[in-house]
This record gives structure tokens, sequence and C-alpha cells, in this order.
């Protein structure tokens, strides 16, 4: 998510500046390529939050939309970690429509896990 953050849609080679930036931040025996970072980032893209299956009854578990995981990455770098946390995440929340603060902090940081586990 940091990636996706960092190197916005648009750039040039961007999948390429991800992989290095996944490459070097998690210095894994075999590196990513670009196409394992796309393939990556589309089943985590298109995953509901992970959650424990037996909350999947709680009101703020229903899986994310492309377009709500379109709006957080947004939100996410129109809002930097550079703000204060609780505000950083306020805005966020605000702009990612039906979404609370807490369910925008739990998507990222599920994206973010699966990011760090890596291949599967």
């Amino acid at each position: 998510s940091k990636a996706i953050k960092k190197y916005p849609a648009g750039g040039a080679a961007r999948w390429d500046a991800i992989a290095s930036f996944i490459n070097n931040l998690c210095k894994q025996e075999e590196p990513r390529t670009k196409e394992e970072c796309i393939e990556k980032y589309n089943q985590i893209a298109s995953a509901p939050a992970a959650k424990d299956a037996s909350d999947s009854q709680a009101p703020d578990d229903k899986a994310w939309t492309e377009k709500e995981d379109n709006l957080l990455q947004d939100m996410l770098r129109k809002y930097p970690a550079t703000l204060e946390k609780n505000e950083r995440w306020k805005s966020i929340a605000e702009g990612v429509s039906g979404r609370s603060k807490k369910e925008c902090v739990e998507r990222f940081k599920a994206i973010r896990e699966a990011v760090k586990k890596g291949k599967n």
C-alpha cells in the first residue's frame, strides 16, 4: 500500500518502481517481478477486508468494492502520513463515503499485511 501510494497511477514505469520499492523494503530471497506485484495488488484489491469469519454478521464487515478501494488509495495520497494520525484517518474516512475511520484503518492494515506476507 505504501508503494501504491508512493507511485500513483499514471506514472511512468509505475509497477517497475513498485516492485523495486517492495524488493528493497522486504529484502526477499526471490525478488518480486512487476507482474507479481500487479497480481498481488489485484488479489488484495478484490478481496474483502481480512476479518475473522465469525464476525461476518458485523454491520461494518461488508466487502470493499473496487471503487471504495480506489477512494481509499486516493485519500491516502491526499492525506499523507505526516499529518496527525487521528486527523488524517478522520479526513480519509470522510473521503470514502459509507466507511468509518475504523473500517478505513482496518482495510489499510489488511492490505499492508497481505503485501508484507508476499507470495502465497
